[in-house]
C-alpha cells in the first residue's frame, strides 16, 4: 500500500504523488528548444522528484539521453581542487551514460581519461557528445551544493560550450536545480570570499518556476489515498491544508500523512476539519529539519529586520528588484500576494511568532499582549477583555498611528478598510495570542461571501467582522451581515470591531451588546 512521503524522492510505487505531467510537458519543451535553464525553489519543494520524472519521460522519448547527477556529494569540501571536481563529475557523467547504453561510436564504453582541469574536462564533454547515439541533456541538482572555489569556472565552461555548439558537439540542453538562482549564487559568493566581476557566468539560462500544488492538486492527492484505502477527506480539509501551506507539497505531505497515520488510524472514519485542525498544531509542536532551515534562513541579517516587520503586522510592499527580497523569496521566507510582501505561508507565519516570540512582543503590537490577562478560568481566549484591551491601545496610541504621516503619504488621507486592518496591527494582535494554539484565517469563504477574520484556538471558534465608520446605516447593516455569517457557522455570537477615523472630538470609543436574528453581537469602536 502507498503511502504520503516526506523524504526524499517520490517513488510512484510506494507513493502517492501529484500529477507531474503538465510540469514535465513544459520541462520537455525547453529540452526540445535546447534550452539551459534552470529551477530554483526553496528546500523540500520537490525538485528532486520533478528532476527525476523529468529524466524518465527523457528517456522513455528516444531523442534523448539524460545524465541525471547530484552534486550533494560536493557539500562543505571547500577544499576540492579542481582536478578532483571534474575528474568526480566526469564519473558520474559516465555511469549515466553506460546505463543508457549511449555510446555509439566502434561500439565504445564511455571512458574519462585523464580530466586534471576544467578545460580537460569541457573536451572530453565535447568529444562524448560527439559519441552519442542521443541528445545529451544534463541535469544537474543541488548546483548550490558546489563551493564556490569551482562552481564559477565550471558555470562559466557550459556557456562557452552554449554559445560555441554550432562549432563543436555539446549537451543539447541542461537544467540546473537547487535554492539560488544564479545571479544570486553570484552574489552569495561575492558576498562572502571573492569578486567575480560584473557579469553572470551563466548569463544565457531560463528561469523555470516550479509551482506550488493548487487546491485541486490536493484533492486529487488526498483521493489517491481514498481509492486505495477507503478512507475519504472532507472538502474543508482539503480547503484549509491549501490556506495554511499556500500549497507547498512537504507541508501538505506533512499534513496528510500525520492525519492518516497517527491522527485517523482507522480508514473507516472520515478525515474532518478537526484532524486537520489536530495535524497542524501537532506540525507546529515538532521539531524538524523544514522549520530549522526556515529560522536559520530567517536570523539572516539581510532578511531579519523584514520577517520582526512582517510579523508585527507592518506593510512592505513587494519589490523583487531588491536582492534581500528576491533571496528571501527563493530561499522560501517571503512570498507576494496582492502586491504585498508577506511571510510565505501561515503554517511558517506561525513557526516564526513561536521562535521570535520575545522579538515580537518587543514591538508595538506586541506592548498589547504582555502582561494582560486574556484568558478565562478555562484556559479560553475571552474576546471581551481581547477587544477591550485593544480599544485600549487604540485610544491612546492607535490615533498617532492612523494619521502617521508615513501612511499618509503612502495612501492618502482616506485609507481603504483592508489597508486599515494592516496598518492597525489588529490582525497581528490576533496572530500572537493565537499563536501556537490556534490560526486567524483572513478573507474565509463563508456561504457567497466572505468573513473577515475566522479565530480558531483550541476548541474555540470565534468570527470577527472589521468595519471602517460610515455613520448609523453602515453599522447596522454590519451587524446583519456578521449575524448572517453566524448563522452560517453555526455560531450563536460574533464580534464587530469598527475602525473610526473622524477626528478624536468627532468619535467615541464606544462598546455595546446588541442581538441581531437572535445571535449575540459584541461591538467596538476604535
Amino acid at each position: 500500500m502507498r503511502k504520503f512521503n516526506i523524504t526524499g524522492k517520490i517513488i510512484p510505487a510506494k507513493h502517492y504523488y501529484v500529477d507531474l505531467a503538465p510540469q514535465i510537458r513544459k520541462l520537455m519543451a525547453l529540452a526540445d528548444d535546447g534550452a539551459y535553464f534552470v529551477i530554483n525553489r526553496p528546500r523540500q519543494f520537490g525538485k528532486t522528484t520533478v528532476l527525476d520524472f523529468f529524466a524518465r519521460a527523457l528517456q522513455a522519448s528516444k531523442d534523448y539521453v539524460p545524465a541525471l547527477l547530484s552534486f550533494e556529494s560536493f557539500v562543505q569540501r571547500y577544499d576540492i581542487t579542481d582536478a578532483e571536481f571534474y575528474s568526480e563529475v566526469s564519473q558520474l557523467i559516465v555511469k549515466e551514460l553506460d546505463r543508457a547504453d549511449a555510446i555509439q561510436k566502434e561500439n565504445q564504453r564511455s571512458t574519462t581519461g585523464n580530466i586534471n582541469s576544467r578545460r580537460d574536462f569541457f573536451n572530453w564533454l565535447n568529444e562524448t557528445c560527439d559519441r552519442l547515439s542521443r541528445k545529451l541533456v544534463l541535469l544537474i541538482d543541488e548546483i548550490d551544493a558546489v563551493p564556490e572555489t569551482v562552481v564559477i569556472g565550471f558555470l562559466a565552461g557550459l556557456r562557452e560550450i552554449y554559445l560555441a555548439r554550432d562549432r563543436a558537439p555539446a549537451p543539447y540542453s541542461v537544467c540546473l536545480v537547487g535554492v539560488h538562482d544564479i545571479k544570486n549564487l553570484k552574489a552569495r559568493y561575492r558576498d562572502e570570499t571573492q569578486s567575480i566581476g560584473s557579469v553572470s557566468p551563466f548569463n544565457i539560462a531560463i528561469d523555470y518556476e516550479l509551482p506550488p500544488f493548487s487546491r485541486k492538486n490536493i484533492q486529487q492527492y488526498f483521493l489517491q489515498h481514498t481509492q486505495e484505502t477507503g478512507q475519504t477527506f472532507d472538502e474543508k480539509v482539503v480547503q484549509r491544508v491549501h490556506e495554511v501551506t499556500n500549497g507547498h507539497p512537504w507541508l501538505v505531505s506533512m499534513l496528510a500523512r500525520s492525519m492518516v497515520e497517527e491522527i485517523v488510524r482507522n480508514r473507516k472514519r472520515r478525515i474532518q476539519l478537526e484532524h486537520a485542525e489536530a495535524a497542524i498544531q501537532k506540525l507546529l509542536a515538532s521539531r524538524n529539519p523544514n522549520f530549522e532551515s526556515l529560522f536559520k534562513n530567517a536570523r539572516q541579517p539581510r532578511f531579519f529586520p523584514i520577517v520582526l516587520d512582517l510579523l508585527a503586522g507592518r506593510r512592505s510592499r513587494y519589490n523583487i528588484q531588491r536582492d534581500d527580497i528576491d533571496l528571501g523569496v527563493k530561499y522560501g521566507v517571503f512570498s507576494e500576494q496582492d502586491g504585498q510582501l508577506v511571510i510565505a505561508n501561515s503554517i511558517y507565519v506561525q513557526a516564526l511568532y513561536q521562535h521570535f516570540e520575545e522579538e515580537v512582543k518587543g514591538s508595538a503590537v506586541g506592548e498589547i499582549v504582555t502582561g494582560n490577562r486574556l484568558h478565562d478560568k478555562r484556559g479560553r481566549l475571552d474576546f471581551r477583555r481581547v477587544f477591550d484591551k485593544f480599544q485600549a491601545f487604540m485610544k491612546s496610541k492607535g490615533a498617532v498611528v492612523a494619521r502617521h504621516p508615513e501612511f499618509e503619504e503612502m495612501f492618502g488621507p482616506r485609507l481603504s478598510l483592508k489597508e486599515f486592518k494592516e496598518m492597525s496591527g489588529l490582525l497581528s494582535y490576533l496572530d500572537i495570542l493565537v499563536n501556537g494554539k490556534g490560526w486567524t484565517f483572513k478573507e474565509v469563504q463563508s456561504g457567497k461571501s466572505r468573513i473577515d477574520v475566522l479565530c480558531c484556538y483550541k476548541n474555540q471558534k470565534e468570527v470577527v467582522e472589521l468595519k471602517l465608520w460610515y455613520g448609523e446605516r453602515r453599522y447596522e447593516a454590519g451587524l446583519n451581515q456578521l449575524a448572517k455569517y453566524l448563522g452560517n457557522e453555526s455560531l450563536d455570537h460574533g464580534y464587530l470591531v469598527v475602525f473610526d477615523r473622524r477626528e478624536a472630538a468627532s468619535k467615541e470609543y464606544g462598546f455595546k451588546e446588541h442581538k441581531v436574528a437572535g445571535k449575540k453581537i459584541l461591538a467596538w469602536v476604535v
